[in-house]
């Protein structure tokens, strides 16, 4: 295996047609405070990788479940597992229930703290600009992506929406915000990265779960 891709939560290896993912123990956040939405490490914690492998796994076999195409393959043990090879497209696509995070920090003299929200984003994905918003005519304009990429993009990203919204509530739980990744492969587009309490945030009793704390739900 050859490692192509040294990572905040983890690395990533090229193995053939496919790649094998390390989850890592450290954790996102902002100035030092621990938040799922950072672009920083600020901490570790021992045996957080372990936790959000099993909730990628875990998820990926609820999308795949429900008909929406993923790269995910196989767990191998406690930190690494197996997925399909992809081209990937450098945007974050982001679906926001509820206004929370970066949003409120970014239009907080024009929206309420948790107000009902149901759009999607999109940023891109450049560590060394800050992953900054970008509009879908630029995301065109530059070549990132095709109008029928970012239509079908977004029609997947709420289509996932609907189902962790709907697995959520029958934990008696609410998700705020996720975010995801896309692939293409064999022209087509696969759900890529991971999808786990690393890439969402989920409330309970009115506080953000932990990634442990989410493993213990879907567990």
């Amino acid at each position: 295996m050859r490692l192509i891709y040294r990572g905040k939560t983890k690395d990533v290896y090229e193995d053939g047609d496919f790649l094998i993912f390390y989850f890592k123990d450290s954790l996102l956040g902002f100035n030092g405070e621990e938040d799922t939405g950072g672009n920083e490490v600020v901490g570790e914690r021992e045996g957080k990788g372990s936790a959000v492998l099993k909730q990628a796994e875990f998820f990926f076999k609820l999308l795949e479940k429900n008909g929406i195409k993923t790269h995910f393959v196989e767990r191998i043990d406690k930190r690494r597992a197996k997925f399909l090879k992809t081209e990937r497209i450098p945007l974050e696509v982001i679906y926001r229930f509820k206004a929370y995070g970066s949003f409120l920090r970014r239009y907080g003299e024009i929206v309420k703290p948790l107000q009902e929200l149901d759009i999607v984003e999109f940023t891109l994905k450049s560590d060394a600009l800050g992953d900054p918003l970008i509009c879908e005519e630029a995301i065109e304009k530059l070549g990132i992506a095709s109008r029928k990429e970012i239509e079908e993009m977004k029609k997947t990203t709420r289509k996932v929406a609907q189902i962790l919204g709907e697995f959520f509530r029958n934990k008696g739980l609410e998700i705020l915000d996720f975010k995801l990744e896309f692939g293409r492969r064999k022209g087509g587009l696969l759900v890529i990265d991971e999808i786990s309490g690393d890439t969402m945030r989920v409330k309970k009793d009115g506080r953000v779960l932990k990634q442990e704390e989410l493993l213990g739900v879907i567990g």
